[in-house]
């Protein structure tokens, strides 16, 4: 068992050094306590620091060296006689021996009962070194590979073709997949991505990183890591690791630098293997706020007016990935008060706020967004969120809410915001119904914005805030579309689009396309940048 004293003063140390909180070290003891990993194995898992600098911080505490690559050769013979499994459970590498002392890296020095152990065995005293678990487990498996007979390599191969629910969950464990997973998922928050995209190729896996709405490599790996990443991924996620032909969707949660975050997963089957696709939910580093997008003063001013009435149908609208849910959150926070009774119905919850009732549908239970919301109105809310509105059954029962006196709010897939009305009376519903209910749509986009390092200089490259791309993060560009008595009557008269816009225009409305070249000509973005997100028609 380990000395408990060293280790706790360890603590003490990271905690005095600005390495971890107070907070994150009840939660190291808490983890410790029960599961009985090893400490440095529970600091990295709970994401508080990065492998390397546990490795660091515990040398310089116990005044040790560190070893950043065992790549020797000098330990194999000590390492056969030492056991392959018994060295990867305890994450030691002999090194070799010198000065009459047998020199050994360990990834958890702390350890004190292992490193007698090893001494005892070999009846030599130990001179130990840190070094991360990783690349102890890494170069224990190179040699592990090394020695295997020609014979045993076929079976194994074999036995891959089959991947059986076992292997399966020996591979997902296995500790390059674990720190994989890590080190992308890691990078990803770091790189503010919004979603990692996994996919399988001939004879490799690649990987690739949504951020500020466009895909980027990041990485190309062996096709061996495939199949454990997956599964490994889908173990986190609770679904089926031994189904690889139906598509799958999942969400899981992960410590991160020392923050939880939340993921969803969606897995499907391809002809190279199954590629995944995780969506980062990062709860803590959102900010719900108008101005936090881009709304200026003017715009949050309209989008207020809009939503401090006590009942109608409010629509954000937009394709995929342009903010609408943020959108629709950040309003939620200015509207969220003790004498106000919200509910939201989504799929999923993507962000949790205190003081709203919020609810998830499971169509596999038959709970459907209309199911959800018919009974989320006999709790007699204020104001309801509809995540989506997806078919006629639920745009009826939004429009029910809203003329019986709620407050609602929603999402659509249309192009523009006057796209709404007749993507709604293709649904189904009625103009007038329409015409009685909507209080105003809100058409959005989201454009990178130029990255302020490096705007004015003459070339982006080299620019280590953009990595030379010469865009750095995102802001909205939008149109606040408001349901004027002459929009109305433009409602009834006339479906045509154009004929809606021009209404909405004189009643004040500034088109997306003009909105984006106006944050084109102010330098906060690019014309093309503009032109690649806005249909220019």
């Amino acid at each position: 068992m380990d000395s408990i004293e060293p280790v706790d003063r360890f603590l003490a140390h990271l905690n005095a050094g600005g390495m971890a909180t107070s907070e994150a070290v009840q939660r190291i003891k808490s983890a410790r306590r029960q599961t009985g990993q090893p400490l440095d194995m529970v600091i990295r898992e709970l994401g508080i620091l990065p492998e390397l600098t546990i490795a660091m911080e515990m040398a310089r505490f116990l005044d040790l060296d560190v070893i950043a690559d065992c790549d020797t050769r000098d330990g194999m013979e000590w390492l056969e006689k030492l056991g392959w499994d018994y060295a990867t459970e305890k994450a030691i590498f002999p090194l070799g021996k010198k000065d009459a002392h047998l020199h050994i890296a360990i990834a958890d020095p702390f350890d004190r009962e292992t490193i007698e152990a090893v001494s005892y065995f070999f009846d030599l005293p130990v001179q130990a070194s840190v070094s991360p678990r990783s690349v102890i487990e890494e170069q224990i498996g190179r040699f592990r590979q090394e020695s295997a007979s020609p014979g045993e390599e076929t079976i194994l191969e074999e036995n891959a073709s089959d991947v059986d629910l076992e292997r399966l969950l020996d591979v997902a464990r296995d500790a390059p997949v674990v720190k994989f997973v890590s080190k992308i998922v890691q990078r990803a928050i770091d790189d503010k991505a919004t979603d990692i995209h996994l996919e399988p190729q001939v004879d490799t896996m690649r990987v690739r990183l949504r951020r500020d709405g466009l895909l980027l490599e990041t990485e190309i790996v062996p096709k061996s890591l495939h199949t454990g990443v997956i599964s490994r991924l889908k173990i986190l996620a609770r679904l089926n690791i031994a189904e690889r032909r139906l598509p799958q969707d999942g969400r899981l949660r992960l410590a991160v630098r020392g923050q939880e975050v939340d993921f969803r997963l969606s897995v499907v089957p391809s002809v190279q293997g199954e590629t995944a696709a995780l969506r980062i939910l990062d709860r803590e580093n959102i900010r719900l706020d108008l101005q936090a997008l881009g709304y200026d003063a003017a715009a949050a001013t309209r989008v207020d007016n809009l939503t401090r009435r006590s009942n109608g149908l409010i629509l954000v609208t937009g394709p995929t990935g342009s903010g609408k849910t943020t959108t629709l959150y950040s309003i939620l926070a200015r509207l969220n008060r003790p004498t106000v009774k919200i509910f939201t119905v989504e799929d999923p919850v993507e962000y949790r706020i205190g003081g709203i009732t919020q609810l998830q549908i499971d169509p596999a239970i038959g709970l459907s967004f209309a199911t959800a919301l018919r009974s989320v109105l006999r709790q007699d809310p204020d104001i309801v969120l509809v995540g989506e509105i997806r078919d006629r059954e639920t745009a009826e029962i939004a429009i029910q809410a809203a003329l019986t006196g709620r407050l609602v709010l929603s999402t659509l897939h249309t192009n523009s915001a006057t796209g709404a009305f007749n993507r709604l009376r293709d649904m189904g519903v009625e103009p007038f119904l329409l015409a009685a209910t909507i209080r105003g749509v809100i058409g959005q986009r989201l454009l990178r914005q130029c990255c302020a390092a490096c705007r004015d200089l003459p070339t982006k490259i080299g620019c280590t805030a953009c990595e030379g791309t010469g865009f750095k993060g995102r802001t909205a560009s939008f149109e606040i579309l408001e349901v004027s008595d002459r929009f109305r009557e433009a409602m009834r008269a006339t479906s045509a689009e154009e004929d809606l816009e021009a209404v909405a225009i004189e009643n004040g409305m500034v088109p997306l396309r003009q909105h984006g070249q106006a944050l084109a000509a102010s330098g906060l973005t690019t014309m093309d940048e503009v032109l690649r997100v806005i249909d220019a028609d």
